[in-house]
């Protein structure tokens, strides 16, 4: 079988799966609502800042708790069973794609409900405000399901996953935290460079972990 067709086959098991046992998806958007809730009660009054600063602090969070449980299934003995069926590049990009659809699913959800309880549209560059959503859906799921993946052979340690995620999603943050701001009237003058750059963060992640991912996976 081609590595596309596994690749294929991977994503639809993932999908399917995810369909048959949905509690793993609502615990995630349970997480998404219940967080823009006690935000909503805490902060009074929202301003541009706060509504960026808040934003990406929920999508984070939210990417984190989706991407952290990517190799849970294929733990003990299934390990091996996987090994035999595809290669590790097709299991590790089967499940950056479907981290991938996760977390813009979360990133959606989430912008949805701050504005419905804010009742106000902070976004003034909704195009740009998208564009830089789906790179930091696919960085975040680049990083987060590398990670995932060394963190479950090491034992599935989520404390493990959180210390490895945190410094390397840093570079990535910071340009969306920015490109944010550009996309509710706080900054300008650079807001193309954020996403050259946040693509590149992208493509390198993705990269490292086409590369490592083979010796983590046999190990």
């Amino acid at each position: 079988m081609s590595t596309l067709r596994q690749i294929i086959h991977l994503l639809g098991w993932e999908v399917r799966t995810e369909w048959r046992n949905r509690y793993a998806l609502g615990s995630v958007l349970l997480y998404v609502a219940a967080t823009t809730v006690v935000i909503y009660f805490a902060v009074q009054r929202f301003s541009p800042m706060t509504f960026n600063a808040l934003y990406w602090v929920v999508l984070f969070f939210g990417a984190t708790v989706a991407s952290g449980r990517s190799f849970l299934r294929e733990g003990g003995k299934r390990h091996y069973y996987y090994y035999t069926l595809a290669g590790p590049e097709a299991l590790l990009i089967s499940k950056f794609l479907y981290n991938t659809l996760i977390i813009w699913l979360v990133s959606g959800l989430t912008w949805a409900l701050l504005g419905f309880f804010t009742s106000q549209n902070y976004v003034l560059e909704p195009g740009y405000f998208i564009l830089a959503l789906m790179l930091a859906g696919a960085g975040l799921s680049a990083i987060l399901t590398f990670v995932a993946a060394l963190a479950a052979r090491a034992g599935g340690s989520g404390t493990l996953m959180a210390v490895l995620s945190f410094p390397l999603v840093i570079p990535l943050l910071y340009l969306l935290v920015n490109a944010g701001g550009y996309a509710v009237g706080l900054t300008s003058g650079q807001e193309t460079s954020y996403l050259l750059l946040a693509l590149a963060i992208d493509l390198l992640a993705l990269a490292v972990g086409l590369v490592l991912f083979p010796f983590v996976w046999r190990d």
